[in-house]
């Protein structure tokens, strides 16, 4: 309990690994019914989204997704704050990613990067990792390593660093 305490706090409280605001990629995601769609098209204008890359074989990655969709639940969505999920393993076949998702009831975007285009232009080399982007649609926030346990916290922490930027 005190561990994952402490990597909440660590994940929130410490300096993300940006100190301004970085362009988005242009790499394109590949939806749950195949078509090729570009991040820029995934981000809503004027909210603030969290991106979190996974992969499909790693129990910390779900348990991480799991945690951040309670969280996003609870107080994020109604303050307007989308989330979205970038699948990391599917350099080949990607088919068996849309039965992970129909088989959890994750209420989220779930996008996958098939060649690891997205991942490569936002800089992540740590699976699973969670960005932070603004209502501007800028990388606030990249920060590797996943968080569970208390969702109050994850959520302060994510508002407190969305009111920090201007």
């Amino acid at each position: 309990m005190k561990t994952t305490l402490f990597l909440l706090f660590m994940m929130f409280s410490s300096p993300c690994l940006l100190s301004q605001p970085a362009e988005r990629p242009g790499a394109q995601l590949r939806d749950l019914n195949g078509k090729l769609i570009p991040f820029s098209e995934v981000l809503l204008p004027g909210h603030p989204v969290i991106v979190i890359l996974w992969k499909t074989g790693n129990s910390k990655c779900c348990e991480n997704l799991e945690t951040v969709q309670s969280a996003w639940m609870s107080e994020l969505k109604d303050k307007g704050v989308n989330f979205i999920a970038v699948c990391e393993d599917c350099s080949g076949s990607w088919s068996h990613v849309k039965p992970i998702v129909a088989g959890r009831d994750w209420e989220f975007e779930v996008y996958i990067d098939v060649n690891g285009d997205f991942k490569r232009s936002v800089g992540v080399s740590v699976i699973p990792s969670t960005l932070l982007y603004d209502s501007q649609q800028n990388l606030i926030c990249n920060h590797p390593g996943w968080c569970s346990g208390n969702e109050e916290l994850v959520c302060e922490k994510i508002i407190s660093k969305l009111e920090n930027v201007k």
